[in-house]
């Protein structure tokens, strides 16, 4: 009997794998995949939000995050990397209508990911505006808020 049926499952698999999309699975092994809230134990609110990085499927990955009212924003995810020091790179694409007209907003984000934990350390818009430096949210001066992973 000869080995070439095993020939067709691995190549299956192989263009199975190179199929995937690259950010979904960097997403993936650098364990952000999954959701996530300031409090899991706890219902969803204003000041516990629920976050979801979905890296399912060979589309974009998606975040979503969700308040009190359900769905309260989703983005396009791009350029995952791992940085220094724990830190992870995301850009975050965001295509909103209003009165008919498509706006997208590209934001450059900086995380910091500890264990089953993350905060956001940087957050800049394409053109330069800054809404998280150094951990801080610029709107409030308040540090800003880590999020632990949910459901293992």
């Amino acid at each position: 009997m000869s080995a070439a049926w095993l020939s067709v499952p691995a190549a299956s698999l192989a263009l199975g794998l190179v199929a995937a999309n690259p950010d979904a699975a960097a997403l993936t092994q650098l364990g952000l995949a999954g959701n996530w809230a300031v409090d899991c134990s706890q219902a969803i609110s204003d000041t516990n939000p629920n976050v979801t990085f979905d890296a399912t499927g060979d589309q974009a990955p998606q975040y979503i995050e969700r308040g009190p009212n359900g769905a309260a924003g989703n983005a396009a995810l791009s350029g995952v990397h791992a940085l220094a020091n724990g830190k992870v790179a995301i850009t975050f694409t965001i295509v909103n209508n209003f009165g008919g007209q498509n706006t997208k907003i590209v934001m450059n984000n900086v995380l910091m990911k500890d264990g089953n934990r993350f905060r956001f350390l940087e957050a800049k818009s394409s053109d330069g505006q800054e809404s998280i430096s150094d951990g801080v949210q610029k709107s409030n001066g308040q540090q800003t808020k880590w999020l632990q992973k949910c459901g293992g």
